[in-house]
């Protein structure tokens, strides 16, 4: 078992660090936190990761009223792609060398609006797990509209996806409605950095379709499926992404 050690940066977002070697920020998904990934973090002790948790996760802040933004905007995906941004930048600017980053299913939507917001200057390379370049149609995470409904529906997806620690019940509402109306097809096309592309196929909330779009219009991106897996993919196909993670991100 790795240790983990936690740490405040970007605007005091919680983050832990754990192995050694190149930087590798992992951003998690809609509902979870940092602990999703652990089920990866033996398979890449040789990397340092930097597991973020994004705002309404794990202990990282919560909106307030009277603060700088709105409580749709706190939990926007502009605003989540501005923090890991920020922790990029610092971390490139400690280890002096660009940062490889890793997402999965909203990670993959947070990681794809930080290339349209800030380039991808201080980027290594990247892993896109259970995600779209685009939400509408298909990917549907969340079919409640009330703050009570969706409280209960996110309650069951967590343990439908076997998450252990989860995000806020009204964080997740706000980055639901952030993430399908966004539309980050250009941004996909436009990298120009190293890319793996891994998704379930038999995501049914997320679509495999939408996995390969990405594999299929980032250039030079490599296509890994996962047959018989569904959207928790971190923890259903452990021993194949972190062996090819590892592999990926050693090449």
């Amino acid at each position: 078992m790795l240790n983990l050690v936690a740490s405040r940066s970007a605007q005091t977002l919680e983050w832990r660090e754990a192995g050694k070697g190149a930087p590798l920020l992992l951003v998690h998904g809609i509902q979870g936190t940092a602990d999703a990934w652990g089920p990866l973090l033996p398979a890449l002790a040789d990397r340092r990761c930097v597991l973020p948790n994004l705002p309404g996760r794990g202990l990282s802040p919560r909106w307030q009223a009277g603060g700088s933004l709105p409580h749709g905007h706190y939990y926007h995906l502009d605003h989540y792609a501005d923090l890991v941004h920020a922790l990029v930048v610092a971390l490139r600017e400690r280890h002096g060398a660009p940062v490889a980053l890793a997402g999965w299913s909203m990670g993959v939507s947070v990681i794809l609006n930080l290339l349209s917001r800030h380039g991808d200057a201080d980027v290594e390379r990247l892993v896109l797990i259970s995600g779209t370049a685009c939400a509408t149609p298909g990917a549907v995470w969340f079919r409640s509209e009330t703050p009570q409904a969706l409280e209960e529906e996110a309650r069951h997806r967590a343990e439908r996806l076997g998450l252990k620690a989860v995000a806020d019940a009204d964080a997740v509402a706000a980055s639901w409605a952030s993430v399908r109306e966004a539309d980050l097809r250009d941004a996909a096309r436009g990298i120009r950095r190293p890319v793996l592309v891994a998704h379930g196929e038999l995501d049914d909330e997320c679509p495999p379709d939408h996995g390969r779009w990405l594999a299929q219009h980032v250039p030079g991106a490599r296509w890994l499926p996962l047959p018989g897996v569904g959207h928790a993919a971190l923890g259903q196909a452990s021993p194949t992404l972190g062996s090819s993670m590892r592999a990926f991100l050693n090449a």
